[in-house]
């Protein structure tokens, strides 16, 4: 089974490691900086197994130095959100028993407020890395470390998930569910020590996990952006063409937003694979985008974070017709999917239900009930219906929005759509949709025209009360739609 261990990191010696638009390291370099990290948590008396938490405010190379210092060390990683308010970090730190706290140099207010909150009796460990991963101080506690013992030396690190009851959700994630999930993907799309894997996603997304371990795996190059180089189209694309990556893993929104910064007849040839999760990918504007990846082959990822991918599609040139729906596809060679019907009967062939996932990738390793209700046609692919706990009833008939959203997104002038539902004191529940409207769209679109579109596809009662035009849709850290805020501001 792999780990990731510095005799790893040092085999691919002086092959770049990371790289971004100021430096590079090598690996012989990247393994030397987390070694003294490692050495760092071992003489604050923190103990392999113990949950070390992690911040990169600047998300420099400090933030992969950092990782691979704590998991060299046999120790459990947990990031955190550098955007997330501090007591939300400090509770986090406190209910997974962190004991060290590595964050970069800008990151030193949100430190020390952390370190404050830190029960009486108990003790942190901070580290303080520079934005090239150099130590710069080690704030050693005055008492010692509490012993620990019972040592989880299985678990890599813990990421947290909204929680129904308002408090982070911890996810933790194995050894053994890394190991099967890279092998599979390093595999599938021929990852070697030639790639150049453009890193996007924030280290609390699960997405980021196959940007380090499988880039590291192989010895490839791990292009490193800052959040501002992500915070538009345009800073994506500059940073794409600067920094000439192979393969790109992100959610559909960024590259929607890649494709509208591109000038009209600008491709990327040079990137050869692209995986997309998280999110629908609306089928036009993933048409429009493959268009600009001429030479890449695209990959639809489906997954929790409590069951990591679960289910693959290579997309075929031939489905991109920016119409059809593209599926999930099938179960990974690690993943055992299953479809339980609304009655609790299990769908044997073709049929829909809630999607029920088992294997090495999967909290407890299963089954789990991921709440996402799935089609299995005949075949064999699975296609995403909708998440369960969003269904509503509207006039008494069940409505999903995902499906109100999906003939939105058909619309020539609409990027991407979210709807919600929401108590009217009228009408009872009722829907309201909120639409990002194409930047170089052909015409200004108007609610009322949204509406009519919307009552030519679907029944009367699926047809939201409200259309809202926005600017662009609220996101979350993860790049995903924030369906919370929306409802915020719906209130």
């Amino acid at each position: 089974m792999f780990r990731l261990t510095l005799g790893a990191l040092t085999e691919h010696g002086a092959s770049p490691a990371l790289i971004s638009h100021k430096a590079s390291l090598s690996y012989t370099e990247l393994a030397e900086r987390a070694a003294v990290v490692t050495r760092t948590l071992r003489k604050g008396s923190v103990l392999p197994g113990s949950a070390v938490a992690l911040l990169s405010s600047g998300r420099g190379f400090d933030e992969a130095i950092s990782l691979c210092g704590i998991l060299a060390a046999g120790n459990i990683a947990v990031p955190l959100d550098a955007h997330a308010p501090p007591a939300r970090l400090a509770e986090m730190v406190r209910s997974r028993g962190c004991r060290a706290l590595i964050h970069d140099e800008g990151a030193q207010n949100i430190g020390a407020s952390i370190e404050s909150s830190i029960e009486e009796g108990a003790s942190l460990l901070r580290i303080v890395l520079d934005e090239q991963g150099t130590l710069s101080s080690p704030t050693v506690p005055s008492s010692p470390t509490r012993e620990i013992t019972l040592r989880d030396l299985s678990t890599a690190c813990i990421l947290h998930t909204s929680g129904s009851t308002g408090v982070p959700k911890p996810v933790p994630i194995s050894w053994a569910g890394l190991d099967a999930f890279t092998e599979f993907l390093v595999s599938e799309i021929n990852l070697t020590s030639q790639d150049r894997v453009l890193r996007v996603a924030e280290l609390v997304f699960d997405l980021a996990w196959f940007d380090h371990i499988a880039t590291f795996r192989v010895g490839a190059g791990l292009m490193c952006l800052g959040r501002k180089d992500l915070a538009s189209g345009r800073g994506t694309r500059d940073a794409i063409l600067a920094l000439n990556p192979s393969v790109i893993y992100g959610v559909p929104s960024l590259f929607i937003k890649l494709t509208a910064a591109l000038p009209p007849g600008e491709t990327l040839p040079n990137v050869r694979v692209v995986l997309f999760a998280g999110e629908v990918f609306p089928p036009k504007e993933l048409a429009a985008f493959a268009a600009r990846v001429p030479n890449a082959v695209l990959y639809n990822l489906y997954g929790p974070t409590e069951t990591n991918v679960c289910t693959y599609h290579r997309v075929s040139r031939e489905e991109l017709n920016g119409v059809g729906e593209i599926p999930i596809g099938k179960a990974c060679p690690y993943a055992s999917c299953s479809i339980v019907a609304d009655d609790g009967s299990l769908v044997e062939n073709a049929g829909a239900g809630e999607l029920y996932v088992s294997g090495p990738t999967t909290v407890g390793g299963g089954p789990y009930p991921t709440r996402d209700r799935v089609e299995r046609g005949a075949d064999g692919l699975y296609r995403f219906r909708g998440r369960i706990d969003r269904m509503v009833k509207i006039r008494g008939y069940r409505v999903e929005p995902g499906e109100v959203e999906s003939a939105l997104c058909t619309h020539a002038n609409v990027e991407q759509a979210a709807v919600i539902a929401i108590e009217d004191p009228r009408l009872g529940k009722v829907l309201h949709a909120y639409v990002a409207a194409k930047k170089n769209g052909n015409e200004p679109i108007a609610e009322r025209a949204l509406r009519m579109f919307l009552a030519e596809k679907l029944p009367p009662y699926m047809v939201p009360e409200k259309v809202f035009i926005l600017d662009d849709l609220p996101r979350t850290v993860t790049g995903k739609i924030d369906y919370q805020a929306l409802g915020q501001r719906a209130v």
